[in-house]
């Protein structure tokens, strides 16, 4: 099972969408035309995007249209998760709601008054769970948006770090005090600097390390001490960040100069000094550095905030967009990354290799997001926008490299594309990309749909052509070495040789152990790395220690919500519905997981069940009955729980996809009463697979039940 689904799972089916901007010359089939999916803001993906946009849009009436109904659509998300009693979700959208004032802080009075009753309602709800960070940033936020008990405000928020500070010296001594308040002031500094919030928090910082330093030279460091103020050492680093973010890059260095000795950092305070006496292109961009790479508290926003506040004085200089770009990509910004790349490659003398190859990816990144929210034709309108920019560059300075960048678009559009259940424009941008330049994830790609579609011998070769390509001396190359050999070993299972299988699927194990100790992996890689080989030792004859690494994996990284649904999936298409349903437990318990995948991996299990004549799972149903809205997969949990009738489920079908959904879901959870009969359930089985979404779980499910006697 692919790691897809958007939010929305809205996937649409189009006409010849990618004939004209390949250019490769490949004819797509006809096929029948969907529209894109609209834009529903309430969608976790969709909303993400959208806030994507704001980024490179311009401060304006423009601007803060966007962002209130961005707003409005994240308030009614919080108030569900109120409403569900789902605190840390609350508190986590609350984040992302206030983040969006990052550029203009004191506008949030006005863009969010319309939501002072869900304010009210949060300040309650973190005072009475204790939450006292987030009770620090929505008593920071009312404070703007409520004027006129502003001073109220102030007073609890003050009443808030004076508890937090009169338990800091419980456990650690009288001076222990001020840490906590730092600490609690902290995140919000960072998300929203509003100038009053900005200057406590430096006052609070610079205090502390007079105090502080004061005595330690006098008493010494007791272990009381350290353990309060632990991150003391970073105080002239927290002073520059902060001052970043708000737009005052020119008065760090006069609040560093009250830094002395402990927590004082000589190279950023030199660097804020040439910013403030000198502020040349390169002055910015040195202490941008500084910011973005520090050993135990990096920054890259606090160095986008410079590199944007140089690139105001010197708009056009291709280093300072290049910088600025770096840091855009690094805290998520797609868009505003691709812009700035793009300006500084039109800028530069010489071609810079590196930026243009990660602005390949971030047009991959921009292309998939598109697709992967039911939205194809948008996806290849901006594959052609990456043709037109590479293309233009590669006019003015030839370069392979255009070809390079604009074939890890291309092998972007291809998987976006087939992931909709566009097949054939999907593997022509696929092999398009290989004739630009290869790409291991292309053959990858390939090799995957190929099996999908039972086309066995391509598939082995899409995989083995790939693995001469990789290397095995780094990491990397072994990762994707290990993938692209269990790839093979599908393709020879299914073509009826066990033998070669067997052979591939050892080769992929043994790939896999050669990444080291798990504790030196990155946590996804590791719980990848569990389940894959877990998938190995499945088909090699082992099901225990394939079941036990499989479920090693899904705890290994909980919050890896694509991972469980692929652990899930793949339980119980290998016939352990037991160890299926606890993966999924596990799932609906972690609360940082995207709720998405978890109305599928309920709706999965509910049709497991179902199947084996088992009654249905108590905590899978009762989160299906806890969802509401609107949104695709809402709907499919609503249904399923008789909360709505099929006829308005079959209504909200307007793609392709969501029919292929439809179909599936009639026939395993008995929804569509074309059901009732066998017959009538193995046609809807059989529209569920004439769909295509070969990528999606519910494939492989229809075509194993449909298999079934």
């Amino acid at each position: 099972m692919a790691a897809r689904r958007s939010a929305a799972v809205t996937l649409a089916l189009l006409v010849g969408v990618v004939a004209s901007g390949l250019g490769c010359g490949a004819t797509a089939r006809q096929r029948p035309r969907w529209p894109d999916a609209p834009v529903h803001l309430r969608d976790d993906a969709d909303r993400g995007a959208a806030i994507d946009k704001l980024w490179v849009m311009p401060l304006g009436p423009e601007r803060d249209r966007a962002r209130t109904a961005i707003a409005s659509a994240t308030a009614q998300r919080i108030a569900d998760a109120l409403e569900d009693e789902r605190p840390f979700a609350a508190a986590r959208l609350l984040v992302d709601l206030t983040a969006m004032w990052q550029q203009d802080p004191l506008a949030i009075g006005h863009g969010l008054a319309a939501q002072a009753p869900l304010l009210f309602e949060l300040r309650r709800e973190f005072a009475r769970t204790g939450a006292l960070e987030s009770a620090v940033q929505v008593l920071a936020v009312l404070a703007e948006v409520d004027p006129q008990q502003r001073a109220a405000h102030l007073a609890e928020l003050d009443e808030v770090l004076a508890f937090a500070d009169e338990l800091a010296r419980a456990e650690n001594g009288e001076h222990a005090g001020r840490a906590q308040p730092i600490a609690l002031i902290q995140p919000t500094v960072v998300l929203l600097p509003l100038p009053w919030l900005v200057d406590r928090y430096v006052a609070l910082l610079v205090e502390r390390q007079v105090v502080i330093s004061r005595l330690i030279d006098q008493q010494g460091a007791s272990l009381e001490l350290v353990r309060a103020h632990q991150d003391i050492l970073a105080t002239s680093r927290r002073i520059a960040i902060a001052l970043s973010r708000a737009g005052r890059v020119g008065e760090i260095h006069r609040h560093l100069s009250r830094v002395k000795g402990l927590g004082s950092d000589r190279q950023l305070s030199i660097r804020a000094e040439v910013v403030a006496d000198q502020p040349t292109a390169d002055a910015f961009l040195e202490l941008a550095a500084e910011l973005r790479t520090h050993e135990h508290a990096p920054d890259p926003g606090a160095a986008l905030a410079v590199g944007l506040a140089g690139l105001a004085r010197f708009p056009d200089d291709p280093s300072l967009l290049a910088s600025a770009g770096g840091d855009a990509r690094a805290v998520g910004r797609i868009d505003q990354a691709i812009e700035l790349y793009e300006a500084a490659l039109r800028g530069s003398a010489e071609v810079d290799t590196a930026i243009a190859l990660r602005l390949g990816k971030l047009y991959a990144d921009r292309i998939g997001r598109l697709a992967s929210n039911g939205r194809p034709a948008a996806a290849t309108s901006a594959w052609r926008g990456v043709l037109r920019f590479t293309g233009g560059a590669a006019r003015v300075r030839p370069h392979m490299v255009w070809q390079q960048a604009a074939a890890i678009a291309e092998t972007a559009l291809g998987k976006g594309l087939a992931s909709q259940g566009l097949i054939e424009p999907g593997r022509s941008a696929l092999t398009a990309s290989l004739e630009r330049a290869p790409s291991i994830d292309a053959y990858e790609s390939l090799a995957t749909l190929d099996i999908q579609l039972d086309q066995f011998a391509s598939a082995y070769r899409w995989a083995t052509t790939g693995m001469a390509l990789v290397g095995t001396t780094s990491t990397g190359e072994r990762y994707r070495k290990a993938k692209l050999e269990r790839l093979a070993g599908d393709a020879l299972r299914h073509a009826g040789k066990p033998k070669h299988a067997a052979a591939a699927y050892l080769d992929s194990l043994r790939s896999w152990a050669s990444l080291g100790e798990t504790k030196a992996l990155p946590r996804s890689i590791a719980a990848e790395r569990f389940l894959e080989m877990g998938r190995g030792l499945y088909w090699l004859g082992d099901p225990a220690r394939a079941v036990e690494h499989i479920m090693t994996g899904v705890e290994h990284d909980p919050e890896a919500a694509a991972l469980t649904a692929t652990a899930v999936a793949f339980l119980i298409e290998t016939d352990h519905y037991r160890d299926a349903l606890d993966a999924c437990h596990r799932g609906l318990g972690e609360q940082a997981s995207s709720e998405l995948y978890k109305v599928y991996t309920s709706l999965w299990i509910l049709a497991e069940g179902k199947r084996l004549g088992e009654p249905p799972d108590r905590l899978a149903y009762e989160y299906l009955a806890g969802r509401r809205g609107d949104l695709w997969y809402e709907l499919l949990a609503r249904a399923a729980t008789g909360r709505i009738t099929f006829d308005v489920l079959r209504a909200a079908a307007t793609t392709g996809p969501r029919q292929g959904e439809l179909a599936f879901y009639g026939a395993v959870l008995g929804l569509d009463p074309a059901a009732a009969t066998a017959g009538g359930r193995r046609k809807l089985l059989q529209q569920a697979i004439d769909a295509r979404i070969v990528f999606d779980a519910e494939y492989d499910l229809a075509r194993r039940y449909l298999a079934a006697p």
